[in-house]
């Protein structure tokens, strides 16, 4: 026995491991805690703290005089996973899905149902909906958070997260995470894509780069730019606050045109965007303008999923293995079903550059 583990823990994975191992089977009887206690050599206090334990997380029932009873597989109990993904419809959606939905067909459990839901607006309206959920089945939450600048609002998100992942009910972020929430998360590493596109761009003679960028709250974004930042460091470069532009995505349409006079004026060679659906937008406004890429001036986007029609197969991106991150917030939160870790599980996949035809060698 681990003299820094509790007795409590001890008892607990020393019956979980004879369930596992068939020892007490599904229906049968585990033995009393006087048993128990003879075993392990431990008094009374730990060895029903550990049982009531393995109740609440649904592993064993009890029946008043007759004693606990190891419950049917956890494969066979029903387990709801919801999926709160974006605001507004995104093309990063149906690849999320597809691999969730792998997963569901992968797994064990005879009776999962995976369950999607708007997360309303803003962080208010998501704290809202995460509440009306019902959480009194085995399962979890698959969420891309909302955050805001305001930090007692992501720290009301927070608490709400804290709240709901406890027991057989677990919180997995998608694509970004709350900073105020030490959970489990599953993303691409977006400093380490942000940091190689620099640094092709680099590599083609590159130097007066400019990023484009969404929400700054947002923390994928933020990995982003300190992904820029960092490898033009490292090459003794910097980035001007002339040659950084934050917009929503929806602003790109009205405010495009000044965003590339201001881009000209700068005399910048290569354009960063940090969504697809900015790269987009700035895109035909250089068409507008007669601006030819990557003649003209080079375009690269993180992300590839906005790209249709003619603009696909021609944008250099960061690309994420969207799919996979999709499957793996399904997969975390069966892990944590089928073997309790109680530990926020973070798993932090590679993306990869997709070179095209809209960067220059200068």
């Amino acid at each position: 026995m681990n003299p820094k583990e509790k007795k409590y823990i001890v008892v607990k994975n020393y019956i979980l491991k004879c369930i596992e191992e068939g020892i007490y089977k599904p229906e049968e009887k585990i033995p009393t805690e006087d048993e128990i206690m003879k075993t392990l050599g431990f008094s009374r206090s730990p060895v029903r703290h550990g049982v009531m334990q393995l109740e609440q997380e649904n592993y064993i029932y009890k029946i008043h005089g007759s004693g606990s009873f190891v419950k049917q597989t956890a494969a066979n109990d029903p387990v709801n996973i919801y999926a709160l993904l974006y605001p507004n419809a995104k093309g990063i959606e149906k690849d999320f899905i597809f691999g969730m939905r792998q997963a569901v067909n992968d797994s064990s459990f005879k009776d999962l149902h995976l369950i999607f839901r708007k997360p309303g607006k803003n962080t208010s309206e998501l704290i809202k909906i995460l509440q009306s959920l019902d959480t009194s089945k085995k399962g979890g939450i698959i969420v891309v958070p909302l955050t805001e600048p305001k930090r007692s609002v992501n720290r009301l998100l927070a608490a709400n997260f804290r709240k709901l992942d406890k027991g057989n009910f677990h919180v997995v972020q998608l694509d970004r995470f709350v900073p105020e929430y030490e959970g489990s998360c599953v993303m691409s590493d977006h400093y380490s894509g942000a940091y190689l596109m620099v640094q092709y761009l680099i590599n083609k003679g590159h130097k007066r780069i400019a990023v484009v960028s969404e929400h700054p709250e947002n923390s994928s974004i933020k990995q982003r730019l300190q992904g820029v930042k960092a490898c033009l460091n490292d090459h003794r470069l910097h980035l001007p606050e002339t040659y950084q532009f934050q917009y929503a995505i929806d602003e790109i349409s009205s405010h495009g045109t000044a965003i590339v006079n201001k881009l000209l004026k700068e005399d910048v060679t290569a354009v960063f965007c940090f969504e697809s659906e900015i790269a987009l937008g700035i895109y035909k406004v250089f068409n507008e303008k007669k601006i030819t890429v990557p003649l003209d001036i080079s375009l690269c986007s993180f992300d590839d999923h906005s790209f249709t029609g003619i603009y696909e197969g021609f944008i250099t991106a960061v690309v994420q293995p969207l799919e996979d991150l999709g499957y793996f917030s399904v997969d975390l939160i069966l892990r944590e079903l089928e073997k309790p870790s109680h530990k926020p599980l973070k798993m932090i996949l590679e993306p990869a550059i997709v070179e095209r035809q809209s960067v220059a060698q200068i």
